[in-house]
Order: C-alpha cells, then sequence, then structure tokens
C-alpha cells in the first residue's frame, strides 16, 4: 500500500510539474507573475489576474522574509542550555546573524550580476 501511495504521489507530480508546468513560460521567464500575464492574455478577466498575481507574489515575499527567520532562530534557540541564563541572548543574536546574512547575499549578488554582463 505504501509503494502504491509513493508511486501515485511520484508519478502524478512528476508529470503535473513537467508536462503542464514547465510549459508554461513567457517569453523565456517564468514564476507567478509569468503565469499571471499568461492567464490574462488568454481569459482576459485581468482584474481577478491580477489579484491572485499580487497575492501569489505577496506570499512569495512573505515566505522568503519569514523563513530564514525562523530557521535561524530555532538553530540559536537548540544551542541555548537550560539553566545558564543565555536566553535572553537568543533573539539578539538572531537579529545579528540575519543581518550578516543578508548583508553577504546582497555582496553575492552584485558579484553575480558583474560576472553575468562579463563579456565571454
Amino acid at each position: 500500500m505504501l509503494s502504491l501511495i509513493v508511486w501515485t504521489l511520484l508519478i502524478t507530480t512528476s508529470i503535473k510539474y513537467v508536462a503542464v508546468v514547465m510549459r508554461a513560460d513567457n517569453d523565456g521567464e517564468g514564476g507567478i507573475l509569468a503565469l499571471m500575464s499568461l492567464l490574462g492574455i488568454k481569459h482576459g478577466n485581468r482584474a481577478g489576474v491580477i489579484a491572485i498575481g499580487v497575492l501569489g507574489r505577496g506570499v512569495v515575499y512573505g515566505d522568503g522574509a519569514i523563513t530564514p527567520a525562523i530557521s535561524v532562530l530555532s538553530a540559536l534557540e537548540g544551542l541555548k542550555l537550560p539553566g545558564t541564563g543565555d536566553a535572553p541572548y537568543v533573539v539578539p543574536l538572531s537579529v545579528a546573524v540575519l543581518i550578516g546574512i543578508f548583508a553577504l547575499q546582497a555582496a553575492g549578488q552584485r558579484a553575480n550580476r558583474k560576472n553575468c554582463s562579463a563579456p565571454s
């Protein structure tokens, strides 16, 4: 029974992803805004499609902001020892780690843009 469930989920997900989702592009661009523009072009219901696209983009931005914060906070809370009194330092240390991570991310994005625009 477990094998049936696993293979059904695997095949269904693979077929849907490869056959349907991977073909949905907007001149080589992907993501929720590309899907939104494709739906708007084909169905003509612009207001509803724009509302769904804005909602979807907001969910993606929210997920991108909250996931690193939860991961870092969980990791640092796992480091604290019972009875040592280091609990007040978990949140400030989490903020410092997140600021460092996002600062390094911006530097990496600048370096990536510089390398991508260099002639080959």
